[in-house]
This record gives structure tokens, C-alpha cells and sequence, in this order.
């Protein structure tokens, strides 16, 4: 089984848009954080694709989670409403797919 990778590098311009220097922050304490983000935004333009760049314009350094909610829920067709205390969801184990 061959493990090919794919090396992804992107420029965040932190100095020019909000949400890129919102991200940047949040990059800096989570080093996994780009490989996630960038996973999770192609999982949900299989979704919508409008899905990642909505989401991405939403990012800023004082997030409104309600707002987020809201709109996924509008593109989602869930119930906008959340727990006051939602259960702790553990991380996905990294899945290798065989060719």
C-alpha cells in the first residue's frame, strides 16, 4: 500500500482580511489546524460549495458561534437551536484508504 502525499501550502495575508488574520492566530496555537480547516471546507462544499468561502467570510477575531449555527442551519436544514452544554466529541482517528 502506497502512502502518496500531497504537500498543500497557502499564503495567509493577516495584514489585508480579517478572517485570514483571525485564522492565522488561531494556526499559530493549533498546528494541526490548517490540515483539519482545509479538510473540513472540501467535506462541506461536497455539501454546498458554497459552503467554505460563506463559512471562511464569517471568521473574525471576535467569532459570533450563534451566527455560524445559524447559517449552517439555514444550509443544512437543521434546527438552529444547540445544547447549552454540548457533549465532548472525541477526534476522528486518521483513516488510511487502501487503493
Amino acid at each position: 500500500m502506497s502512502q502518496e502525499r500531497k504537500k498543500v501550502m497557502i499564503y495567509l495575508r493577516p495584514e489585508a482580511y480579517a478572517n485570514e488574520k483571525a485564522a492565522s492566530e488561531k494556526i499559530k496555537k493549533h498546528s494541526d489546524m490548517a490540515r483539519t480547516a482545509l479538510l473540513a471546507g472540501l467535506a462541506l462544499g461536497e455539501v454546498d460549495s458554497r459552503l467554505p468561502g460563506l463559512l471562511a467570510s464569517l471568521l473574525t477575531e471576535d467569532n459570533n458561534p450563534d451566527l455560524i449555527r445559524k447559517m449552517l442551519a439555514s444550509f443544512l436544514e437543521l434546527p438552529a437551536a444547540v445544547e447549552e452544554h454540548p457533549a465532548a466529541i472525541e477526534p476522528a482517528k486518521e483513516q488510511v484508504v487502501a487503493k
